[in-house]
């Protein structure tokens, strides 16, 4: 077996080091991963987990959109999230791969759990409205849940929780590698930004995701721009509050002007 060239045994080291963060030890199958997944236990959850190593798999998965439908298998498979055990449906991520703009939602509601789907029912078509406010279209952006399972009864989802599911959502940042984040609620702005703050104190304030976080390629170096704001369901419940998202709204729609 040829040895591994230094620059990739350092790439493989810095991937580690984002599940050594949060305790979880892992094995990067050599086999096509969707042949098989091999599992090891995770030292504090005593639970089973696998992760996808976009720069192990590139080159035999040169699709971006294989590599992102396998991100989301792994995704889903995974083992040591109790949410799993108690929703109805995991809610995929969807939308333009291309896309400059990656949306990072709350968990699931009722609807969404019961579907499997992102934005449906009025939280989709306030949502649509939002969108098309800023001459956006839902086909036009990228969508993935902060946490794909939803917390029973609606429960703030656990730290734990969070941060289980915060590898895979760096991933996907590294794949669909866009310019601007939103973050339609305070789990997903807590969960990227590493914060502990409510919503209402962080919203309307653009922040930087500065992308060698994410550790995994020494070329992927620069900057994202973050927006946090309110979840629809947020504003569903309260809406006294959309004059604030309209603001955001007009924010993202300037940022996308300069950035395009």
């Amino acid at each position: 077996m040829k040895q591994i060239e230094t620059k990739n045994q350092k790439n493989v080291e810095n991937f580690l080091s984002i599940y050594k963060e949060i305790g979880i030890d892992f094995y990067i199958p050599k086999k096509s991963i969707t042949n098989k997944l091999e599992t090891v236990k995770h030292s504090n959850f005593n639970e089973k987990h696998v992760l996808f190593d976009n720069k192990k798999v590139s080159s035999k998965i040169v699709n971006k959109e294989k590599q992102i439908e396998e991100l989301g298998y792994l995704f889903k498979n995974i083992e040591g999230c109790n949410l799993k055990k108690t929703s109805s449906n995991f809610v995929n991520f969807y939308g333009n791969i291309n896309s400059k703009l990656l949306i990072i939602d709350s968990p699931p509601d009722i609807d969404e759990d019961k579907t499997g789907i992102s934005f449906v029912s009025k939280k989709g078509e306030l949502f649509e409205k939002m969108l098309n406010a800023i001459e956006l279209k839902k086909h036009e952006v990228f969508i993935v849940k902060s946490i794909p399972w939803r917390p029973p009864g609606n429960r703030y989802p656990t730290n734990d929780e969070v941060k289980i599911c915060r590898p895979f959502i760096l991933n996907l940042i590294e794949l669909i590698r866009p310019k601007i984040i939103v973050c339609l609620g305070e789990v997903p702005t807590n969960q990227l930004l590493e914060l502990d703050q409510s919503i209402l104190r962080v919203r309307g304030k653009w922040r930087l995701f500065k992308s060698e976080t994410i550790k995994i390629l020494d070329e992927f170096k620069y900057d994202i721009f973050v927006l946090p704001t309110f979840s629809i369901t947020h504003l569903l419940e309260r809406p006294d509050l959309k004059k604030y998202a309209w603001e955001d709204m007009k924010l993202l729609r300037d940022k996308i002007k300069e950035t395009s």
